[in-house]
């Protein structure tokens, strides 16, 4: 159970940062550069994050939503990939306001839900194959607890409150910051 909670608090935080510190392409308005953010979270495509970060940031972003790296201490042996694939990342209700907005600056205010759905049989076939692999004893009685436990505290939810702080660079809104709790 505390293996799954403290899953659970990094998963949250890699997909609450991801969601308060990436950008979309939009050129005008930005908070529909948040929005988009938000659907590249839901979706999965973690790795294109650095790609739409202010360029002052980009480093740093890359490194904080490398997801391999940011599980591995959690999960040590287990392909972030592969649980990734396990998993359904949904934000709702997610609320945005503008806060501040000049000619080059701005700042958005995003709340919501994040809920993460788990395919529980793929998680527990992926979390037997990496305990073998360990040497580790692997039968249902082990792992069923361990991933329904998962799955309960994924489906509680995570409350997101973030204000975004984007600049615009090279003709688009890109996100250079993110606040926790506004």
């Amino acid at each position: 159970m505390h293996r799954s909670r403290s899953t659970l608090a990094s998963l949250a935080a890699i997909v609450i940062v991801a969601v308060a510190a990436c950008s979309g392409g939009a050129t005008g308005d930005p908070t529909a550069t948040v929005k988009e953010m938000v659907s590249l979270v839901e979706s999965k495509q973690f790795a294109k994050i650095a790609d739409i970060a202010c360029a002052a940031e980009k480093q740093a972003v890359a490194e904080q939503f490398d997801f391999g790296t940011q599980l591995s201490g959690q999960l040590p042996g287990m392909d972030a990939a592969a649980i990734t694939d396990t998993m359904t990342i949904s934000m709702e209700p997610v609320t945005y306001s503008e806060l501040e907005k000049s000619a080059d600056k701005a700042k958005v205010r995003m709340t919501g839900t994040m809920t993460i759905g788990v395919d529980t049989d793929k998680m527990k076939a992926l979390l037997a194959k990496t305990l073998d692999a360990q040497g580790v004893p692997a039968d249902d009685a082990v792992i069923g607890p361990a991933v329904d436990a998962m799955v309960t505290e994924f489906a509680q939810g995570q409350d997101i409150d973030s204000t975004v702080d984007l600049v615009f660079e090279n003709g688009r809104w890109v996100v250079c910051g993110v606040t926790q709790g506004a």
